[in-house]
């Protein structure tokens, strides 16, 4: 398959700080009504990589912001596949801190599902997505004590999931479940 390539002669004028902000936008598979995808057909090669239109959810489901404990998220986009086809392997982690029974309810139930995951960059607006209608992702609770002298206790999370491209949401909102008393 025969790319359409362009000249790339300096890195962007916007910060590439590393890891995530403090925060991380988690929801359900089973909560979308639709999965937005990139235009593969965009005639800005860059624009078929990207999620413009905001995902659409079941009523009263949404994404869910979780606050995460900074220098802790990451996102990792590994290569997987063999000599005539590639593809990558998202993976990442973040901490959450205490046990809180919000996070606890979240952990006991989140390592029995599927998810599709927005993970903002430092220093910008952009959003990378993890997961999608092919394959969701894998989100693996743990909880930690910790020592005496440590941190503290509380829930580190790993994810992961194969994605074919590193997609970019770039949609205007972000359509966030609405908050119940």
């Amino acid at each position: 398959m025969a790319g359409t390539y362009n000249s790339i002669k300096s890195t962007p004028a916007v910060s590439l700080q590393g890891g995530l902000k403090q925060k991380i936008y988690i929801a359900a598979y089973d909560d979308f009504e639709t999965i937005e995808m990139p235009d593969k057909a965009a005639a800005n090669v860059a624009d078929r990589f990207k999620i413009k239109e905001p995902h659409t959810f079941k009523a009263g489901k949404g994404f869910v912001e979780i606050y995460i404990t900074k220098n802790t998220g990451f996102v990792k986009f590994s290569p997987i596949g063999g000599p005539d086809r590639h593809s990558f392997n998202a993976e990442g982690e973040f901490y959450h801190p205490g046990e809180g029974d919000e996070i606890v309810a979240f952990g006991n139930q989140a390592i029995h599902d599927r998810f599709i995951i927005l993970a903002p960059l430092p220093g910008s607006d952009e959003l990378i997505q993890i997961g999608s209608d092919e394959f969701q992702v894998e989100l693996t609770p743990s909880y930690d004590t910790t020592k005496n002298g440590d941190d503290g206790r509380g829930w580190p999370f790993t994810f992961s999931s194969y994605m074919p491209y590193l997609i970019k949401y770039t949609a205007s909102t972000i359509p966030l479940k609405p908050v119940t008393p």
